[in-house]
């Protein structure tokens, strides 16, 4: 399994493309990968691109490997937002499983099976942060001019 992470885009701040066969040390691989970059930052927006991997040469074993690498690393990960993007019913089957592996964390994901639509979600929620930053940042203003 082979894969490039690049720091750039929007509504993104990181794309990782998988492609080939897939493996549970290319799985765990990228993951760790990911979090040693020192352009990373705990709570990006992150569009996992597998439209190209191969999922037919893994099984559910490594889709928990891959889980538990990144429940161990949740700390560095952060409220990271993820955008799984998977061409066939068998590769959604294994990132629903990691999803499930992983709710208990404080990473949000979503399956989707074409790269617009993972987009698309990120957008929205990269907006949906940016208000709720907005509005604490309002509250904080509003009480302290109240203070005074």
């Amino acid at each position: 399994m082979e894969y490039t992470i690049e720091f750039s885009g929007s509504p993104q701040d990181v794309t990782i493309t998988t492609y080939g066969p897939a493996s549970r040390d290319g799985l765990v691989g990228f993951v760790q990968d990911l979090v040693d970059d020192p352009r990373f930052r705990s709570g990006m927006f992150v569009l996992v691109d597998h439209l190209a991997l191969d999922a037919t040469t893994i099984n559910g074993d490594d889709i928990r490997a891959q889980a538990e690498r990144v429940i161990n690393l949740e700390e560095e990960l952060g409220p990271c937002t993820l955008a799984i993007v998977v061409p066939t019913p068998l590769a959604f089957g294994y990132a629903r499983m990691y999803e499930l592996h992983t709710a208990e964390t404080q990473i949000h994901s979503r399956v989707i099976y074409n790269r617009r639509d993972g987009l698309a979600w990120l957008d929205a929620k990269r907006q949906a942060h940016e208000r709720r930053s907005t509005e604490r940042a309002l509250d904080i203003r509003e009480a302290s001019e109240n203070v005074i």
